[in-house]
């Protein structure tokens, strides 16, 4: 195997171990960010509830409104009752009441249905509150193991990185270019093993001559079909 063959394969060994460590902190932030938003979405079920509350507290005052001005009038209709003095009048004022009496009934029941409402809220409200502190506190609890994983990580691409420059500069830059160009092509994987006669990375079977060229182990050989850089395991 051939020096520049080595030195790819430990640059290949480099690159995959930063991906590695770039798709955890791509998982850890995930993980962060679901944490966050479940905890944002409680938090606006709870604020909901409470408009809801808000905006009945202000139907129920105008249902409230409503009945004492009904009670004003069936109030005054009563005692005109007393100064009619046609049957007519009489039974018209009758009329008054009953229907102000029936949309009264229809108004309490209106209003004892907001309460009730009120009352399976404010519960609602206090069960997400719990839920929400329950959440919080476990956020607290794995953002801080979560921060620290990805400074770890984060610390894993940093190091390596800088390996990988020094290895990358010890190639020609012929050769550097050739690895990038198939690394970003081929999904990170530039360099491959042969198993069984067969391309490590396409899978395909490699012609004779091929193998027969990495076998002599001088030059750089590559598969005819996807152009990844060959290898054979020693």
């Amino acid at each position: 195997m051939n020096e520049q063959l080595i030195k790819l394969i430990e640059l290949q060994d480099i690159d995959s171990k930063i991906d590695d460590a770039n798709n955890n902190i791509e998982k850890i932030s995930g993980e962060i960010n679901l944490l966050q938003e479940t905890l944002v979405k409680k938090k606006e079920q709870i604020e909901s509830a409470k408009k809801d509350i808000t905006s009945s507290d202000i139907l129920k005052k105008e249902k409230e409104v409503e009945i004492a001005l009904i009670d004003e009038k069936i109030k005054k209709h009563n005692m005109e009752l007393n100064a009619v003095k046609t049957n007519d009048a009489y039974k018209a004022l009758l009329t008054e009441i009953e229907t102000g009496k029936n949309e009264k009934l229809k108004i309490e029941d209106e209003l004892l249905v907001l309460m009730e409402t009120d009352e399976k809220n404010s519960k609602d409200i206090k069960n997400l509150q719990k839920d929400y502190e329950k959440l919080e506190k476990e956020f607290a609890g794995k953002k801080a193991l979560f921060e620290n994983d990805l400074k770890k990580e984060t610390a894993v691409v940093l190091q390596l990185s800088e390996k990988r420059k020094t290895k990358l500069a010890e190639l020609p830059k012929n050769i550097a270019d050739r690895y990038e160009n198939i690394r970003k092509n081929k999904n990170g994987a530039a360099v491959v093993m042969v198993e069984d006669n067969a391309c490590g990375g396409c899978h395909r079977n490699l012609p004779i001559h091929i193998i027969d060229e990495l076998k002599k182990g001088k030059d750089l050989i590559t598969c005819n079909n996807c152009m990844r850089i060959l290898y054979q395991k020693k």
